[in-house]
């Protein structure tokens, strides 16, 4: 039984390795790459596991040269997979590899066990620890093992899940910035893991110092929390959309800078804007006169305010109202937020700008980022649905796709956080 158990996970990484690789290769994605070689290593760490529990010694003597190395680029390949799934158009460089330097270093230290003698070997193999007399080369070895596993990997640790906290905030901000859904692209899952993996990994390194490895930590629930773990990570990251990248966009910045200047970022003059544009709704949803709204908008004393953040900004004044009132026609009458993939570059493709100002217009004129900007168009969307009985004719996740919103369970928590109530207590409140 403890064969099979053992066996298990060593199978299921190398197969979930072989598909995130040959996925990630057909889709260009580095990020499932790293993460199918973060696999690779889980089957070659499993399969150490699984050849000790059967006493393979052979095969144990030919692979424990380079286990301890494969143990430490466990977090770095996993910070790698992460930095690579919140950086759009990622690419590798010379700085990443640093993160494989205790490695190489413990693949060097352990190098000594290759000139030991097969008797001394198979002692340390089997025995290790436990063995009351050693020689030198086995007490070296030790101090080897007990320094990778007891000194660096825990520093790894806390290295790396302050830095994954670190990207997962960065990852969060970009995503509410640009994109006006989280389906797949979204970290959340990242939080359960590791908190997961840290609270696995300290009981482990606890229970094995204090000696209750064999009456508490079991092999059925070692082997049965391993494999659900990389089953789990595997699923996620098949999962896991890599993000745009703004690479192409982004070049267009100079070009617009030089057009602020002397052509308007919108093909137009306020005046022409002011004639061409329909009528339209406030960011509230009441129905408002469509010369109040242009006035408004290009009243020479209605200036932005301009954030710190936006210091540097050549987006002149004028261009801003120009942006806010084609903005304004592109949710009120193209109605363009009942796209549930709509993202902040789709929007300023319509508008014919960049990507910073569409977000620096939003974020100074409503104080809100892309995100939260584009649902409370979409659930004050819902609510005029819902007012005028359209709960009646539709179920809820009907709705909720109709106004853009790509799940059940995000159309409720935006409509809650916007409203402080949920559809359902909305619909009774005005009933």
């Amino acid at each position: 039984m403890n064969k099979i158990l053992y066996a298990l996970p060593a199978y299921q990484s190398a197969a979930i390795a072989f598909l995130l690789i040959l996925n990630g290769i057909k889709m260009g994605s580095r990020a499932r790459i790293l993460m199918g070689v973060f696999q690779f290593f889980c089957a070659v760490y499993f399969s150490f596991n699984f050849l000790y529990a059967i006493h393979n010694y052979d095969a144990l003597i030919a692979l424990y040269y380079v286990i301890l190395p494969v143990i430490l680029l466990f977090l770095p390949l996993f910070y790698l997979y992460l930095l690579a799934i919140t950086t759009p158009g990622f690419t590798f460089h010379r700085s990443h590899f640093r993160h494989f330097i205790p490695a190489v270093l413990f693949l060097l230290a352990n190098t000594p066990f290759l000139f030991a003698g097969m008797h001394e070997k198979l002692g340390y193999l089997s025995q290790g620890l436990a063995s009351s007399s050693h020689s030198g080369l086995i007490s070296y070895l030790i101090i080897v093992y007990v320094a990778a596993i007891f000194g660096i990997l825990p520093l790894q640790l806390i290295l790396y899940f302050y830095k994954a906290i670190g990207l997962y905030r960065r990852h969060r901000n970009y995503i509410q910035d640009h994109y006006s859904y989280t389906e797949n692209i979204s970290l959340n899952w990242i939080l359960a893991l590791m908190v997961s993996l840290v609270l696995f990994f300290l009981s482990n390194q606890m229970l094995y110092l204090f000696g209750y490895e064999r009456t508490y930590f079991s092999p059925l629930i070692y082997n049965m929390v391993m494999l659900v773990i990389t089953l789990f990570t595997g699923y996620c990251a098949l999962s896991q959309k890599d993000l745009k990248s703004l690479e192409v966009k982004e070049k267009d910045d100079q070009l617009l800078i030089a057009e602020t200047l002397t052509e308007p970022i919108i093909s137009g003059t306020p005046e022409n804007v002011m004639a061409e544009t329909g009528s339209g709704l406030s960011l509230s949803g009441n129905e408002v006169n469509k010369s109040e709204r242009v006035n408004t908008v290009f009243n020479p004393s209605t200036d932005l305010p301009v954030s710190s953040k936006y210091a540097g900004s050549p987006l002149s004044e004028q261009r801003k109202l120009i942006i806010i009132d084609h903005l304004t026609t592109l949710m009120t009458s193209d109605k363009i937020f009942t796209n549930e993939k709509l993202s902040v570059e789709d929007v300023a493709a319509r508008l014919g700008t960049n990507t910073k100002y569409v977000s620096q217009v939003i974020n100074e004129r409503y104080g809100k980022n892309f995100y939260n900007y584009i649902n409370t168009f979409r659930v004050e969307e819902a609510q005029r649905i819902l007012i005028s009985g359209g709960w009646e004719k539709y179920s809820m996740i009907g709705i909720a796709l109709m106004v853009g919103f790509g799940s059940k369970s995000s159309f409720n928590s935006s409509f809650k956080r916007i409203t402080g109530q949920t559809p359902s207590e909305f619909v009774k409140s005005n009933s």
